[in-house]
């Protein structure tokens, strides 16, 4: 018997076209966002373009871009009492990407890779390089950082520097010299040493229990910030805030010297005996040789410098035993009897040798140490005729207490002076 075409299944139509609809909903998802970042994308290069034809130079669109840039530029007098608010100003973009003109056979093939060289000095973009305190190609004096550095100056560059280790053997001065001691010392070289020129020496005394590493390798926690002087000595001259130098840190600490006055006796024997000669017969400094009257003849370009005990070291082991072996001095949050190290360094053959740098200070929370800092500061000026504030000393305190937030920023402001020239 035929069936009736009522009882036939039909086809589900109204199936079909929910599917059809679902699988367009799905490809708008898919395809819209990618739709909206590439209109996005087009709107931001014609906004680039239209803002780039309204700028007339860089600065101003430097300006805009920074809110600080948006005040009125100060003295440099106005700078120094403010100082904390800008350091270095980095290069811009727009800066960074204008090539230098340069011919084509000066233009290295792509596949030879070179290390960055410093740019040329010029009153725009140079290195500051002092004389009596005046930088002798923008005119400036300088300005120093009385707050902490930016973060900036604790991120690792891509240009770094190296640190050698040197060990030797010294003799262990408690009741007067007995036995031997095996110690060491930090050297660090600045990226692209070249041994065929000569580099400024700076030696860098910790403070009390400190080692060679204090100075350069140990990574001191401050939270959000790991500090690290190797790291700020890489930033300072990869960016230009003063000329590449070698740096040496020795090992003071208290089981190794028995007490701070015989360390105070090692250390200044040490310098004289075994480290200066050191790094004069094995690196490239301004001294022909390891000898004291090479050393002696080179002195302006070796400085000392310390923190702490560290810088009583540079009172009474460096300017009142040393300073026919030093130019210039750093001391940061001690001092010893300034009338004591004066008399020493105007006594003898010491009275006729000129001081490039003296520079001193403490953290503003340390009250003691602010003290006696200032104090011995002013008994230096008022009474050692060599020495003239502002011209080839100074003296500036850091917001901070006994810490090394603040001994970092006081190597930021000394560095570029202790090897200015000086009439």
């Amino acid at each position: 018997m035929r069936q009736s075409d009522s009882n036939k299944t039909e086809f589900p139509y109204w199936l079909l076209c929910l599917l059809l609809f679902c699988l367009l909903l799905v490809l708008s998802f898919a395809l819209l966002p990618r739709l909206y970042r590439q209109s996005s994308r087009q709107m931001d290069v014609m906004a680039s373009v239209s803002a780039g034809q309204e700028k007339s130079s860089p600065e101003e669109a430097v300006a805009e871009a920074s809110p600080a840039a948006e005040e009125e530029p100060e003295s440099a007098a106005d700078s120094a009492e403010n100082a904390e608010r800008a350091v270095i100003v980095p290069e811009t973009e727009s800066e960074a990407a204008a090539p230098a003109e340069v011919s084509p056979a000066e233009n290295p093939a792509p596949s030879e890779a070179q290390p960055a060289e410093p740019a040329e000095a010029s009153a725009e973009n140079h290195i500051h390089s002092y004389r009596n305190g005046v930088c002798t190609v923008c005119g400036e004096k300088p300005v120093f950082c009385t707050g902490f550095l930016p973060d900036e100056f604790y991120q690792e560059t891509e240009h770094a520097g190296t640190v050698q280790l040197h060990s030797y053997t010294a003799t262990f001065y408690a009741n007067h010299g007995f036995g031997e001691v095996p110690k060491s010392f930090n050297i660090y070289l600045p990226y692209g040493y070249d041994e065929t020129k000569p580099y400024d020496v700076l030696v860098l005394i910790p403070g009390g229990g400190g080692n060679q590493d204090s100075w350069l390798n140990e990574v001191y926690d401050y939270g959000d910030i790991q500090m690290c002087g190797k790291v700020l000595f890489d930033r300072m001259f990869e960016t230009g805030v003063c000329k590449p130098c070698i740096i040496v840190s020795p090992c003071v600490e208290t089981r190794l010297i028995q007490g701070l006055t015989a360390g105070i006796i090692q250390m200044q024997d040490e310098l004289r005996e075994t480290i200066l000669p050191y790094v004069a017969e094995n690196y490239s400094t301004y001294a022909e040789d390891g000898s004291l009257e090479s050393l002696r003849k080179a002195r302006d370009h070796f400085a000392l410098g310390g923190l702490s005990n560290g810088a009583l070291f540079v009172y009474e082991g460096g300017m009142r035993h040393n300073f026919d072996l030093f130019g210039s001095y750093a001391a940061f949050s001690g001092n010893g009897e300034p009338w004591v190290t004066v008399a020493a360094i105007q006594d003898g053959d010491y009275a006729s040798l000129p001081i490039r740098c003296y520079f001193t200070g403490a953290g503003t929370q340390n009250d003691l140490q602010q003290y006696y800092t200032q104090i011995g500061y002013d008994y230096f000026v008022e009474n050692e005729p060599r020495l003239t504030e502002g011209t080839n000393a100074w003296h500036v305190d850091v917001e901070g207490e006994h810490e090394w937030k603040v001994w970092f920023t006081d190597i930021y402001n000394a560095l570029p002076l202790l090897f200015q020239e000086t009439d």
